[in-house]
């Protein structure tokens, strides 16, 4: 489990898209910190380099100590992240306070291990998996990622989400029966059994869960 990465977030006096492109211009990046404890939603601004720093790995699992404006410091995630279309750059930011002691839903992304060992791959099998899952979990549990090996995998087989063995206080989402990762046959490699198709690796919806979109919309 990595460390909570501190970030300082100032105040943002006035809102709309004008005010928001001067404050982008300015190096920061419009966010918002909302949640179930939070009674009126925390509008302001962070660094644009401290937060790159932080969507440029793992975001959705890393735990944020974010400074307030008055001083005080709460527990939180980055729910959804706005880039611009073209350039990429953060153009608003969600952040949700957790609350100890109350379990969140939260997308961990999926590391792959044992691709080298797997016997499906070296007879030229391909590796299909999904890169994130779903689970529900304490703010103080959230893994950094799953890993999920696949060292023992052949042509066909597949690993399932009741396969998986999570962490402590960790419960997958998904069917339990949903594929995680599997090797099927690639094209010019002979399939074993061609009368039987192998199941491809389930697709995982993103739901968006932040208000960063509807925000933007009430500002302009």
């Amino acid at each position: 489990m990595a460390d909570i990465v501190t970030l300082v977030m100032e105040s943002r006096e006035k809102t709309g898209k004008g005010e928001n492109g001067r404050i982008r211009k300015a190096g920061y990046v419009p966010c918002i910190i909302y949640g179930p404890e939070i009674k009126e939603n925390i509008k302001g601004k962070v660094n644009m380099r401290e937060l790159e720093k932080i969507l440029a790995g793992r975001w959705e699992s890393t735990r944020l100590n974010v400074k307030l404006p008055d001083g005080t410091e709460e527990l939180c995630i980055i729910r959804e992240a706005q880039r611009h279309p073209l350039t990429d750059i953060p153009l608003h930011v969600d952040f949700l306070h957790l609350v100890r002691g109350r379990k969140i839903t939260v997308n961990i992304p999926v590391e792959v291990t044992g691709r080298e060992e797997s016997q499906g791959i070296k007879d030229g099998g391909v590796l299909e998996f999904t890169h994130e899952l779903e689970v529900e979990t304490l703010p103080m549990s959230i893994p950094d990622v799953i890993t999920v090996d696949v060292s023992r995998l052949n042509v066909g087989e597949a690993i399932h989400v009741k396969d998986l063995k999570l962490p402590e206080n960790v419960t997958a989402l998904a069917d339990p029966e949903e594929v995680v990762a599997i090797v099927v046959t690639s094209r010019g490699v002979e399939d074993a059994a061609p009368e039987e198709e192998a199941p491809a690796a389930a697709d995982v919806e993103v739901v968006a869960k932040g208000k960063a979109a509807k925000e933007e919309e009430e500002e302009k």
